[in-house]
This record gives structure tokens, sequence and C-alpha cells, in this order.
């Protein structure tokens, strides 16, 4: 196989665990993100990065998202909504920070690969991206999951559902793409 042929690999076992996500959980998730005064993002690791765009995406559609850990991100609170990711639903630091998110009264939503974990038993609302499968041992994208690490799957299928529950925001609040163009960073 060629780099190409992995890459088209990985596009079917992402679209196989995106067909496995709940659409009933993605609208709650989505009904807590439009009820959020403020939406905080967090994670750790690759969960992490695969966050941070979500809340760009956040922005970009006229919500007031911050990232936790950053020198401008204010106190959380009552009204606020905490979205966190972790593949394995038990990152320590991932935990901790839902547990103070609801101390200060805010609600919290998880997008996790293992919706038995200890975070999620924490979380208000829990979106669950399936384990990667491939169609059969020889098939392409096996050969592809067989040498590629595992989370690597959780944080791509991460951004692709993310990126859905925008589309989702933005259809039910009667957004287009000017939008995102008006929030669009223009420093750059």
């Amino acid at each position: 196989m060629n780099a190409v042929l992995y890459a088209l690999a990985e596009f079917d076992v992402i679209r196989r665990q995106a067909a496995g996500v709940d659409p009933a959980a993605c609208e709650a998730f989505v009904d807590e993100l439009r009820a959020a005064r403020r939406v905080f993002v967090g994670g750790a690791g690759r969960s992490l990065l695969s966050m941070k765009m979500f809340a760009m995406r956040l922005m970009q559609t006229n919500h007031a998202a911050f990232m936790v850990g950053e020198v401008c991100t204010p106190s959380i609170g009552r009204g606020d909504l905490l979205v966190v990711s972790s593949g394995k639903g038990a990152t320590p630091v991932t935990l901790e920070m839902v547990r103070k998110a609801r101390k200060n009264g805010a609600r919290t939503a998880l997008i996790t690969g293992n919706p038995d974990g200890g975070i999620a038993a924490e979380a208000d609302v829990v979106l669950a991206v399936p384990p990667p499968s491939a169609d059969g041992e020889d098939a392409a994208e096996a050969v592809f999951m067989k040498r590629n690490l595992p989370g690597n799957f959780f944080e791509t299928a991460c951004i692709v559902v993310g990126d859905g529950l925008i589309a989702r925001i933005m259809e039910r609040e009667g957004l287009d793409e000017s939008v995102i163009m008006r929030n669009h960073a223009n420093l750059e």
C-alpha cells in the first residue's frame, strides 16, 4: 500500500465510527451547546488537540467559547457548559475538570470512546464514538489499523463528529458560511 491508499483506508474506518454514533445523543449534545451561556472546551493529549478545532468552530458560529487552561479563560459557573473529550474515558486530568466544573455549577458534556468510563459517570451528557472496525482481516482498512496507533482513530472521529455537531447547530440556528467568515481570524 502507498500513503494515499492508507489515507483512504482511514476514511473508511472513520466513516464506520461516525455512522455508529447515536443521532439522539448528538441532538442532546447540540441542545446543551445551544443552551449554554458560555462553552469551555478541554481534554488532554491528542484529544485536547481535536477539541481545539471544535472550540474554534464554536467561536466561529457565534458561541462564547474558551479553552480550559488558556491565560485569558474566565472562571466557569452556572449557565456554562464544559465540553471534554477522552478516548478511554478515564483520563485523570479530564475527570478532575468535569468534577470542578460541576462543583462550580456548570453542566458537563463528554465525547468518548468509552461510555462506561469514570468520566461518563460524572458527565451530564455523553456522546459515544464507537471503536474502529474493518470490513475484513485483508481489507485495506484492517491493514491500516494494524499499522496505526488505536487512539488516532478516536481523535480523528472526534473532529469529524464535532464538525457534524457544528453543522447541526448552524442548521438549527439558520446560520450559513457568512457567520464563519465574519468570525474567522483576520490577524493571520
